[in-house]
């Protein structure tokens, strides 16, 4: 019996310990370093993706900043700096990942004039 309540106690610490690290189902987390150097790679994937077919054709300013929810899939949420030809506006850009889709990424873009969604394959 007592042996069942250390390893309890043991789990319960270590489950405490990572909880700071792992990302929990529905979680939203913040991107910095290696996360954000992925978020923006996949954001720059499907802004040439959308470009090369129907668009819109912007291009990555800067991000201001970025994070990612697992949910079914993966979906990053940024707050960015796109640029159109000589204009750059900021706007709002979800890219909701779904790999096992025909079309399994979806990319919603909220700017200030209106808010429009594309999907492109991965």
């Amino acid at each position: 019996m007592l042996s069942m309540k250390v390893i309890f106690l043991l789990g319960l610490t270590v489950a405490v310990a990572m909880a700071g690290h792992v990302p929990t189902l529905g979680g939203v987390e913040e991107l910095s370093g290696a996360g954000l150097k992925e978020a923006e790679d996949t954001l720059n994937l499907s802004l040439t993706k959308l470009a090369a077919g129907e668009g819109p054709n912007y291009k990555l300013g800067k991000i201001i900043s970025a994070s990612r929810q697992t949910v079914s899939g993966f979906k990053y949420i940024y707050q960015v700096e796109l640029v159109e030809g000589s204009k750059t506006k900021t706007c709002n850009v979800e890219i909701w990942s779904r790999t096992w889709l025909k079309d399994g990424i979806e990319v919603t873009f909220n700017c200030p004039e209106g808010s429009v969604t594309k999907k492109h394959s991965v």
